[in-house]
């Protein structure tokens, strides 16, 4: 039996060694072959569907050798709490309000901040609620789950141009068609037991900072293994949830654009429930060649709009093109399509020429 034991010990030790090895030998290949970026990952996904920023802790993210560090107030915020002393403007949006690739001082919302400070200092307090791959539809569920916590005082939803593609393909409301103005609550995505089991694990976490290898097989696991497909690709015979007809796909019913002007009510309506005041501002990139059919039309929808008559909707696009000094490639995260820092700048330049208005008010 000692001998037996022995023996065993030794072909477990020659197993887990050989196993180093082989991990080793493909880190290195990873890194010579196909080098990655690494990435602690932050976002995450709710159980309803809506993707959420961690609470609390630090994260980064690298491009071209640049690493950009990330910070998370207990309520998932970028940054700071919210401050109960001053008035707090809560600035929702995607990965360009969060600010990706940027340090937390570059981003417009940090700038946003800077301006306000020169003119009402003391009085209102900047709270980045960006999240990187959200669309409209995401922001009803995150209020219902983060915004009493928050209790903003202005909620500013800056809108960018995959907001209504994302409202579409992520399915988490569609329309009621037998009631008007209303919507149905669904989904698309949800977390399987392996992203459960794995997310924001201190272990997984290291894994991510220090391993391309990792970093290579989580985006495996991300697109292929997390997250489980209830509408089956929007397959009406094998579908989990409600999904829109197949017909509404197309822009011309104008579907798409109906169901954003409600989901924008929805933010409003929340708005009104909670004692804050609601503004839509674009991001300003919409002079944009990949945007698509369902944006386009939305983007022409509220430059026409009740939401622009009634001075909810500011589009800053045409201040942004007017401060470009040459193309608007001059202003974003090189081999990215993110704002750089004097990209932020002329969005928080723009922006702020619409709410020092409003926040006077």
């Amino acid at each position: 039996m000692v001998f037996r034991m022995g023996e065993f010990s030794k072909k477990l030790s020659l197993l887990i060694a050989s196993l180093f090895l082989s991990l080793l030998f493909a880190e290195m290949l990873i890194r010579v072959l196909l080098p990655q970026d690494k990435m602690v990952t932050w976002i995450e996904m709710h159980e309803s569907g809506f993707v959420m920023n961690q609470s609390g802790g630090d994260s980064f993210q690298e491009l071209n050798g640049e690493r950009a560090i990330y910070s998370f107030s207990k309520e998932g915020l970028r940054g700071d709490s919210p401050d109960l002393k001053k008035e707090n403007v809560l600035l929702i949006g995607d990965s360009f309000t969060f600010g990706l690739l940027l340090q937390e001082e570059h981003t417009f919302v940090y700038k946003l901040q800077a301006l306000s400070d020169s003119i009402y200092k003391d009085s209102y307090k900047f709270l980045n609620g960006g999240t990187g791959g959200a669309g409209l539809a995401d922001w009803p569920l995150w209020l219902e789950h983060k915004g009493t916590e928050i209790q903003p005082d202005y909620l500013i939803y800056f809108l960018n141009y995959d907001d209504i593609n994302r409202a579409l393909s992520k399915n988490l409301f569609i329309l009621d068609k037998t009631t008007p103005d209303s919507l149905i609550r669904s989904q698309r995505w949800k977390p399987t037991k392996a992203y459960h089991a794995l997310n924001q694990k201190k272990w997984y976490n290291w894994l991510q900072a220090h391993s391309e290898l990792a970093n290579l097989i989580i985006k495996v696991l991300w697109k292929n293994i997390y997250f489980h497909d209830l509408t089956s690709g929007f397959n009406p015979d094998k579908t989990e949830v409600p999904i829109p007809f197949d017909s509404d796909f197309s822009p011309e019913t104008g579907y798409s654009t109906k169901l954003g002007d409600q989901l924008l009510k929805e933010l409003e309506n929340w708005c009104f429930t909670n004692n804050c005041s609601f503004k839509i501002l674009t991001t300003g990139f919409y002079a944009r060649e990949d945007i698509s059919e369902y944006d386009e039309q939305f983007y022409k929808f509220m430059l026409n709009s009740e939401w622009k008559e009634n001075e909810i909707f500011h589009d800053i696009t045409p201040c942004l093109q007017n401060n470009l000094e040459g193309d608007i490639l001059a202003i974003q995260i090189p081999n990215d399509s993110h704002p750089n820092e004097k990209g932020a700048q002329i969005i928080a330049n723009c922006a702020w020429e619409i709410l020092v208005n409003e926040l006077r008010n």
